[in-house]
């Protein structure tokens, strides 16, 4: 996975700790892999891009090696081939198959005469593959907002044009995609502590006045990875930064004492 699905599941693995569960239960904690490039069909125009999770065993991985390894194999050796270059191996063989397997499928219908009810069947499942998987849709528009005195004019799908406070905090929206009443968000600018070039605890202020799922009446502070928090909550969390750094001392002076210890 890369660091941005690590740091998702792991936001999900806290905030949603049921779920995670239930998620690791439903892949038997099995570890993940891929997928490590994009398969198509050469000479379509893509509409969508699906993604299917294969739980496979070793023997079936070896197989599914073994044949796409045939077609590449002219002077290579299997030593040879990288981490990226087996996997993409095995998942294109994988999706390749299913993509024939399609094909075929399309190129039987062409012969096939259907009758009317089975006509109607496929009318619907056209219909039925248009919700499931919906037409790309246009790029999204952006907000050119209108600064007044103390307010600002945005532009919502459901409300239209509307004129809020505009919080003296808040870096504005400027270029932001224009979504719902309820999306509409002031955020104010971020401040992280930095160690030896890494930045840890980035926080500010948001609020997002119509926020109907999880009202926001009054500003809250964003901390990275954590949900939004109240005033007790965040200092809550301080109080715990505080004891870990705690730790952490003690932690260097025990590695002091191994050090001084060492022949």
């Amino acid at each position: 996975m890369s660091d941005e699905q690590e740091r998702a599941q792991r936001s999900v693995e806290r905030m949603f700790p049921e779920v995670a569960r239930f998620l690791g239960q439903l892949r038997h904690e099995l570890p993940m892999f891929g997928p490590t490039d994009l398969f198509d069909d050469e000479g379509i125009t893509p509409d969508v891009i699906v993604r299917v999770d294969y739980a496979l065993s070793r023997e079936q991985l070896h197989a599914a090696l073994m044949v796409a390894f045939t077609e590449i194999a002219e002077g290579r050796s299997p030593e040879d081939m990288s981490v990226v270059e087996v996997r993409t191996e095995v998942e294109g063989y994988l999706a390749g198959h299913g993509i024939v397997a399609v094909d075929n499928q399309m190129a039987d219908d062409e012969h096939h005469d259907f009758t009317a009810e089975q006509q109607r069947i496929m009318q619907l499942l056209a219909e039925a593959i248009e919700r499931a998987y919906p037409p790309r849709r246009e790029p999204d528009r952006v907000q050119q907002p209108v600064y007044g005195d103390g307010t600002v004019t945005v532009e919502t799908q459901d409300h239209g044009e509307i004129v809020i406070d505009e919080p003296s905090w808040c870096l504005g929206h400027d270029d932001e995609p224009i979504g719902y009443r309820a999306d509409v968000t002031h955020r104010g600018p971020w401040e992280a502590a930095e160690f030896a070039g890494v930045e840890f605890l980035p926080a500010g202020i948001s609020w997002a006045p119509f926020s109907e799922l999880h009202p926001e009446p009054y500003p809250v502070a964003d901390v990275w990875e954590f949900p939004p928090m109240e005033p007790e909550q965040l200092r809550d969390l301080a109080a715990l930064v505080g004891s870990q750094a705690g730790r952490l001392y003690r932690l260097a002076n025990q590695v002091d004492r191994l050090r001084r210890d060492q022949p």
